[in-house]
C-alpha cells in the first residue's frame, strides 16, 4: 500500500494554497499591474481559503444542509482563477510556457468542480460531462492511493498565474515545477476521459439485474446510519437517518463505533437510538468496531491496541446488545488504511478473544467477520472464519466499486463466489457494506451498483442480508441522502427491492415485475 501518497497530496495542496495567497498579496502591491488584473488576483487570494472551507463543509450532511445555498462559491472561485490566468496570459504578464499549462489546468479544475456541484444537486449530466468528472476523480484517486473516491479531504486546488518576472532563481524553479505539475495533471485527465466513458458504460450492465425470490424473512436489507461514533451524533444527522430508516422500511440497521468512544456518553446516546428500533421483532442490529481517522490515512499508523478494542467489545455488548457484532470493520479494507497491514494471525487471535468475551456477556450476540480487499490475506481470514471450528458465527463481504467502477465490483463478487465454493459452510453470510460513489461516478452509477450487488446477494441462499452504506454523506460521500437532504436514486432502488422481496415472499408466485430491477435512468 502506497501510504505516502495521501500525505504527499495533502502537502502539495497546502503548498499551492500558500503559494496562491502569498502570490496574490505580492501582485496586489506591484504598481505597474493593470487595475483589472490586480482586482481579479486580489479576489482570488481573498476567496480561496473560505471557498475551500465551504467545499469541505458542504460534503457532509451535518453542515451541508445549512451551507447548500453557498455551495456555488467553490466553483465560482475557481472561475476567478481561470479568469486571472487568462488575463495574465492575454496581457503577456506571464511566460506562456508557464501560463498556458496553468490556464488549462485551472479550466479543468473549475469545470470538474462545476460538474460536481451540478451532480450533487441532482442534475442529470450527459455522459461526456460526467466522464470528465470521473476522469478528474480517477487521476485524483491515483494521486491519493484511492482515498479520493470517498474522502472529501482530497481535492484539487487551482494555481495562481505568476505574473511578472521572478525575483529569485528558487522562485523561477518553483514556477517551473508548478507548470510541469499542471501539464502532467492535464495530460492524465485528458487520457482518463476515455476511460471514464468506459467506466460509466460498464455500470449499464446492472440495468438488466434481477432480484431472486427469497422466503419470507430469509433476506434482510438494512442501512448503515450515523457517522462512525466517536461522540454523540448531531441531531440533524439523527433525524435524517431515522427518517430514512422509517421510509425505506428496512429490517436491519448498522452502526460503527470508534474504540475510544466507549468510555463516554456516546454509547448511551446510541443505545437510546437503537432501543426503539429493536422493539420491532424483525429488526436486526449490527455494530462494527471501526477506527479513528480511517478516511484521512496520513502520518504514522497507530499501533493495534488489542486491550482497548476488547474493552470496546465489553461495553458495546453490555450497552448496545447487538444481534451481530463485527469486532473489526473490514480488517484488510478500513483496517489496513487505519492500522496498516497486520498479520492474519493478529486478527484471528483478537477476534477469538472478542468472541469469547461477547459470548460470556450475551450468548445471543453473533460474531461476524467481513472481507473487503479480496487479496490473499482476506482469503485466508475468510477461510478461517468460515470453518466449522472457528469462533465466528457470521461471515461476509463488503462490496464497492473501485476506480474501474463495475469492473472492480464484479471482480470482488467473483472472488466471493470462488471463496464460497472453496469453503463449504453452513454459516450464514451477509453483505456488511455495499453502495457506490455518487459524486465520483454519478448518482445513477451508485444506484446501478447497488442493484447489481442486491441481485448477487439475493441469488445466493447462504447470504441472509445486505447493508447499504450509508444513509447520508458524512466523511465519505456514499450516502442514500445528499448533504442537502435530497434522496438519491439509490434510495428508490433500495425501497423497491425491499417491497419486491416482501411481495414475492408473500405470494405463491411472483410476476416478473415483482423482481425486476428498477429502471435507474428513469429516476428523478
Amino acid at each position: 500500500m502506497r501510504s505516502w501518497l495521501p500525505a504527499a497530496h495533502l502537502a502539495l495542496t497546502l503548498i499551492i494554497l500558500i503559494w496562491d495567497v502569498a502570490l496574490a498579496g505580492r501582485i496586489m502591491h506591484v504598481r505597474r499591474a493593470p487595475r483589472s488584473f490586480a482586482a481579479v488576483t486580489a479576489l482570488c487570494g481573498f476567496f480561496i481559503l473560505p471557498a475551500v472551507a465551504i467545499h469541505l463543509a458542504t460534503s457532509t450532511v451535518v453542515t451541508g444542509r445549512a451551507l447548500v445555498l453557498v455551495g456555488f462559491i467553490w466553483p465560482a472561485t475557481l472561475g476567478l482563477f481561470v479568469l486571472q490566468a487568462a488575463l495574465a496570459l492575454g496581457r503577456r504578464l506571464v511566460n506562456p510556457v508557464i501560463g498556458l499549462p496553468i490556464l488549462v489546468f485551472n479550466i479543468i479544475v473549475a469545470l470538474s468542480a462545476a460538474l460536481s456541484v451540478l451532480s450533487a444537486s441532482g442534475t442529470r449530466l450527459l455522459e461526456l460531462p460526467l466522464a470528465v468528472l470521473v476522469a478528474q476523480t480517477d487521476v485524483l484517486s491515483i494521486a491519493t492511493g484511492g482515498a479520493a473516491l470517498v474522502s472529501p479531504f482530497f481535492f484539487t486546488v487551482p494555481i495562481l498565474a505568476p505574473a511578472f518576472p521572478p525575483l529569485r532563481g528558487l522562485t523561477a524553479t518553483f514556477r517551473g515545477v508548478l507548470a510541469t505539475y499542471a501539464l502532467v495533471w492535464t495530460a492524465f485527465v485528458a487520457i482518463a476521459v476515455l476511460k471514464g466513458q468506459v467506466v460509466l458504460r460498464e455500470y449499464r450492465q446492472y440495468d438488466e439485474a434481477r432480484l431472486t425470490e427469497r422466503p419470507a424473512g430469509d433476506f434482510r436489507i438494512g442501512v448503515k446510519i450515523l457517522p462512525d461514533i466517536a461522540r454523540p451524533p448531531a441531531a440533524l444527522a439523527l433525524r435524517g437517518d431515522l427518517a430514512l430508516v422509517h421510509d425505506l422500511e428496512v429490517n436491519a440497521v448498522s452502526v460503527t463505533v470508534v474504540p475510544d468512544a466507549v468510555d463516554g456518553i456516546a454509547l448511551d446516546s446510541i443505545a437510546r437510538i437503537l432501543d426503539p428500533l429493536r422493539r420491532t421483532d424483525s429488526m436486526t442490529v449490527l455494530v462494527a468496531i471501526g477506527y479513528r481517522g480511517e478516511l484521512l490515512p496520513i502520518g504514522r499508523k497507530p499501533g493495534f491496541d488489542r486491550a482497548q478494542r476488547l474493552r470496546a467489545v465489553d461495553q458495546i455488548v453490555r450497552r448496545l446488545r447487538p444481534d451481530i457484532l463485527l469486532p473489526a470493520e473490514d480488517p484488510y479494507g478500513a483496517g489496513a488504511r487505519a492500522l496498516g497491514l497486520l498479520p492474519v494471525e493478529t486478527w484471528e487471535g483478537y477476534i477469538t478473544e472478542a468472541s469469547q468475551l461477547a459470548k460470556r456477556l450475551r450468548p445471543r450476540t453473533q460474531i461476524g467477520v467481513s472481507a473487503s480487499a479480496f487479496g490473499s490475506r482476506d482469503s485466508t481470514l475468510y477461510a478461517w472464519a468460515a470453518a466449522d471450528g472457528s469462533p465466528v458465527d457470521v461471515v461476509g463481504f463488503s462490496f464497492f466499486p473501485g476506480p474501474k467502477g463495475a469492473q472492480d465490483l464484479n471482480a470482488s463478487m467473483r472472488a466471493a463466489d470462488r471463496w464460497m465454493r472453496a469453503t463449504p459452510t453452513s454459516k450464514p453470510h451477509w453483505v456488511f457494506n455495499s453502495g457506490g460513489y455518487p459524486l465520483a461516478h454519478g448518482e445513477r452509477s451508485q444506484a446501478r451498483a447497488l442493484m447489481g450487488t442486491l441481485a448477487w446477494a439475493t441469488a445466493h441462499p447462504r447470504v441472509k442480508g445486505l447493508v447499504v452504506a450509508s444513509a447520508s454523506d458524512y466523511v465519505g460521500a456514499t450516502g442514500l441522502q445528499a448533504p442537502d437532504g435530497r434522496r438519491r436514486p439509490a434510495a428508490t432502488v433500495a425501497l423497491r427491492a425491499i417491497r419486491s422481496l416482501r411481495e414475492s415472499a408473500g405470494s405463491p408466485r411472483a410476476t416478473p415485475a415483482d423482481t425486476a430491477a428498477p429502471r435507474v435512468e428513469d429516476e428523478p
